[in-house]
């Protein structure tokens, strides 16, 4: 499966983004980004072992995501 093409917007919209839709040469439809990469990119980081081993011990073990298991 091909990859959307992903864009960045800086103005009065900045960040990651991805287009959805390509109506024209010149017209897109595009949505944000949210995917783990681009959410790290916007200073966010992967959570510790320990923050995991918490978040397990509140809630219960974390399960595969659909289709993975």
């Amino acid at each position: 499966m091909e990859q959307p093409a992903h864009i960045k917007v800086s103005g009065a919209l900045e960040g990651e983004f991805i287009i959805t839709e390509e109506r024209s040469a010149n017209e897109f439809v595009i949505t944000r980004d949210t995917s783990w990469e681009a959410m790290l990119g916007k200073d966010e980081r992967e959570a510790t072992e320990e923050e995991i081993a918490a978040l397990e011990a509140e809630h219960g073990p974390f399960l595969p995501a659909d289709g993975e298991g």
